[in-house]
């Protein structure tokens, strides 16, 4: 206890306070006593056989118990923002594990609860960071890894033409994800900064959506899996063709990459007088209810293992782009069920 005294007493900030507090204290006590000499001197020239009583009993009293509450409310005061201070200091030197006791913050336990909240929200970033940069490391290590060993095996002369065109197609797959991490990682950092969404015009959402799965079907066509367009309606929607494919084709992705070999997605778009709706439903794994908290955050990957590629970007773009057109996005699912993402947009 001693020594934490002693820590706080040496924080700069900590004697910047006291000294600031203490110097109110001596203009509350200065101005206090000038005040009521003023007032001694009009007493003296109007009733001077009351001048000396109203001194001593009214003067010097009031000042000294002015300055004692004041001195007691400031030492009160300092103690409860010096503490506020030093965890501030550790924040700012990037020790976010500090937590003040808001039972004991007295008129500032409010102060110390959002000081608390804060500091964990930025202990949550940082772990969230720490994974991004080793998880993208990882992903960006294995193509990288890959495209060198077949290019060196390219380069040996004993290497038939089928082995060799083999080796080029896994160099251009590899080359292709790379670009996909990269291409992920660029469109976070831009809408992270974009506040509204320019290039609206009016298009036909149904046919977005079934371009979007053209473009995905050799992903889907590998696993062997069912698409059910046939709930696809023609829908128009005044919006951003660009961004919104990039919405649709996450969802897809997302859908494909975790629904096992043989199963079924299914598309569908309706419409309302106020709204539009678009839902992916898939017969996947399904996410438990810890991972349905947090699959929308970015970086965020519910499996560890990296046996999933990808740096958990995707539905975190998803749901950045349709909270920027002010709609929004929902998930139901069931462990080996599958899972059902439902898009609102307001027309």
């Amino acid at each position: 206890m001693r020594e934490k005294k002693q820590r706080v007493k040496s924080n700069p900030a900590n004697k910047k306070i006291f000294f600031l507090l203490t110097l109110q204290s001596g203009i509350v006590v200065v101005a206090a006593l000038g005040s009521l000499f003023f007032v001694e001197l009009l007493i003296r020239h109007f009733n001077a056989d009351y001048a000396d009583l109203t001194f001593l009993a009214i003067v010097i009293p009031m000042a000294v118990v002015i300055g004692v509450i004041n001195y007691f409310i400031t030492k009160i005061v300092y103690r409860y923002v010096s503490f506020l201070a030093e965890g501030i200091g550790k924040v700012a030197e990037g020790d976010f594990t500090v937590r003040l006791d808001d039972k004991k913050g007295g008129p500032l336990a409010e102060v110390y609860g959002d000081f608390n909240k804060m500091c964990a929200e930025l202990s949550n970033v940082e772990l969230l960071k720490n994974e991004f940069l080793n998880d993208y490391a990882h992903e960006l290590r294995t193509p990288i890894t890959s495209i060198n060993g077949f290019a060196k095996l390219l380069l040996e002369n004993d290497v038939t033409e089928e082995e060799r065109r083999a080796y080029l197609q896994l160099i251009a797959d590899e080359s292709k994800r790379l670009a996909e991490l990269s291409n992920s990682t660029m469109v976070m950092a831009r809408l992270d900064s974009q506040t509204i969404v320019a290039d609206r015009e009016e298009y036909n959402l149904g046919e977005q959506l079934r371009q979007c799965v053209i473009l995905l079907s050799m992903d889907w066509g590998k696993k062997n899996l069912n698409l059910d367009g046939t709930e696809i309606k023609d829908v128009l929607y005044k919006g951003n063709k660009t961004l919104m494919q990039e919405v649709w084709c996450n969802l897809l992705s997302n859908a494909v990459k975790y629904t096992p070999k043989g199963g079924e997605i299914r598309i569908r778009v309706d419409e309302d007088e106020k709204n539009v709706f678009v839902s992916v439903a898939d017969t996947g794994e399904g996410i438990n209810e810890n991972a349905l908290k947090h699959i929308f955050e970015k970086y965020y990957q519910s499996d560890k293992s990296h046996a999933a590629k990808g740096l958990g970007l995707g539905l975190a773009i998803v749901d950045r782009i349709v909270k920027l057109c002010n709609g929004k996005i929902e998930v139901e699912s069931a462990l080996n069920e599958g899972s059902t993402f439902t898009v609102t947009l307001p027309k």
